[in-house]
């Protein structure tokens, strides 16, 4: 069975999320603490607005030397969203991801619920395990144990 975006997230303890009333020097941070390269924007109800991420930290701050301290993040946030279900398969997210030219894609359940975020790198290793598994599977087919 393909592997799917709720594969990549089922682990995770935290969904890591900003308030859009965060400053730019308060992402930077939030980033660079949890070692990620981009994370969602709530407004106060926790509805998903936007994604901070370093590139645009670095592009729209402080390339154009404005002070973080002064920014909001809803202020540089990408809010042309892209998002997928829990149940998209690998494949797909990927091929989104290409069409689209982003590195990653919000993950809502069908309520609407932010789920967190999948980068390019999470489907690239998880298509990588599925490929091992198929591998193995293969293997084993091929070889069986008597």
């Amino acid at each position: 069975m393909p592997k799917t975006v709720r594969d990549i997230i089922k682990d995770r303890q935290e969904v890591y999320s900003l308030s859009n009333q965060t400053t730019v020097a308060e992402a930077a941070r939030f980033l660079k603490d949890r070692g990620i390269r981009a994370t969602g924007v709530c407004n106060i109800s926790g509805k998903i607005v936007g994604v901070v991420s370093q590139s645009d930290i670095s592009d729209k701050v402080v390339a154009e030397n404005y002070r973080p301290s002064e920014v909001s993040v809803l202020a540089i946030a990408s809010t042309n969203l892209i998002k997928v279900m829990p149940e998209t398969v690998i494949s797909a997210a990927m091929q989104i991801m290409q069409e689209n030219k982003v590195y990653h894609l919000i993950v809502e359940d069908a309520t609407g619920r932010f789920s967190g975020m999948v980068s390019m790198r999470d489907c690239n290793a998880m298509k990588a395990e599925e490929e091992k598994e198929r591998a193995e599977m293969l293997k084993d087919y091929a070889f069986p144990n008597y």
